[in-house]
């Protein structure tokens, strides 16, 4: 299927039906800033409504194969709903803007472009892109998504394919995914080219009720492998400790067959008095241009946790100010301590996550999770 659709979107360019049906998942401030003379809300309204094109085009040419048997909804096509954020939700869903997600106890783990499947049934997701920027972060997510997706769909090969709107084909990060037999990469004309079609066009309301296509199909109708993601986590960090107390290495860690390779990140835990000391002298904290002491830390913030991002091994802080619905993440210094990078917000499922932790570590553990994230490096 793979080889089928990059011959499939060669020299692609959208006739005006299809670039107008692709602005019915679109808002119609997004559709209005496709022609703004403010550059950066041009750009992000050129993103949504080329992502929106590429699965337009997909859902006419599916309707001229088999190979294509099924594409997961997306946007308008997905009917109207509220989406409870709870812990211990696992699984494939859509949220409440049309977007296709998989949530671990709550917290999303992965959000994909576009889901869908061949005339085998393999599972194949995309990513779609109008911007060279953040390939190496890319590069990580896809890694990360093949095996989510193998391990829920119990596939050992996942296939992928990367659009893209921007020439980025001889870039190292794109030549090492097409090595792959399972990827493909296909390059568009740009944006401002495709688009042109829709000029002479009055941007006007659009029909954005679901359409009628018997390839599509639902996110929750999907057979997937159930999994209990809070019961991998806390194998994954009852492994980790394993291995800082034997001194073993991450190589040697992540090879470990009690350690899942969808677990994306271990929260150790919120830290005690003691440990809280340690950390702000030992190592540091700095919110912004705020340097944290004790006095401040235990003042303004009534809870600090300490978490692991995988497969980096890197340390993760986060701090949740007293009287604000917000976990501050806190990322690792070169010079050393940790930085304030960006907040936590009430309505993702990993705040309740959070919420949900509770102190168990006091400064010796802390000093050895800290020790063994830098010993890896």
């Amino acid at each position: 299927m793979l080889q089928w659709i990059t011959e499939q979107f060669t020299r692609y360019h959208p006739d005006r039906a299809t670039a107008v049906r692709a602005m019915r998942h679109m808002r119609p401030a997004e559709r209005k800033n496709l022609f703004s003379e403010d550059i950066m809300l041009m750009r992000t309204a050129e993103g949504y409504w080329f992502e929106s094109l590429i699965y337009e085009q997909l859902l006419k040419i599916a309707s001229q194969t088999n190979t294509i048997k099924k594409i997961v909804r997306k946007g308008a096509d997905v009917p109207k709903h509220k989406t409870k954020i709870t812990l211990g939700t696992n699984g494939l869903y859509s949220a409440e803007k049309g977007d296709i997600r998989v949530r671990g106890n709550g917290q999303d783990l992965a959000e994909v472009d576009l889901l869908l499947f061949d005339n085998e049934n393999k599972v194949v997701f995309c990513e779609i892109v109008t911007s060279p920027a953040d390939l190496k972060d890319l590069e990580a997510e896809i890694i990360y998504k093949k095996h989510l997706f193998g391990y829920m769909f119990g596939q050992e090969h996942v296939g992928f394919i990367l659009f893209s709107a921007v020439d980025i084909s001889n870039t190292q990060v794109v030549r090492r995914l097409v090595a792959d037999p399972d990827n493909a990469y296909v390059g568009t004309k740009p944006c401002e080219v495709m688009k042109a079609v829709l000029k002479p066009l009055r941007l006007t309301t659009l029909p954005t009720q679901p359409v009628k296509n018997p390839k599509l199909v639902s996110c929750e109708s999907l057979r997937t492998r159930g999994f209990d993601y809070k019961k991998l986590h806390d194998e994954a960090l009852s492994r980790l400790y394993f291995a800082i107390d034997h001194h073993f290495s991450a190589e040697q860690y992540f090879s470990d067959p009690c350690v899942s390779p969808i677990v994306k990140k271990v929260i150790c835990g919120g830290l005690y008095p003691s440990a809280l000391k340690g950390l702000v002298t030992e190592y540091g904290l700095r919110v912004k241009l705020d340097v944290l002491d004790y006095t401040k830390l235990s003042q303004n913030y009534s809870k600090v946790v300490l978490a692991v991002d995988f497969p980096e091994m890197s340390p993760v802080v986060y701090l949740k100010p007293r009287k604000q619905r917000t976990y501050f993440k806190m990322i690792p210094l070169k010079a050393g301590g940790f930085k304030y990078e960006r907040p936590t917000p009430s309505r993702v499922g990993f705040y309740l996550w959070l919420e949900s932790v509770k102190p168990t570590l006091g400064i010796e553990r802390t000093r050895d999770v800290l020790k063994f994230c830098e010993s890896t490096k």
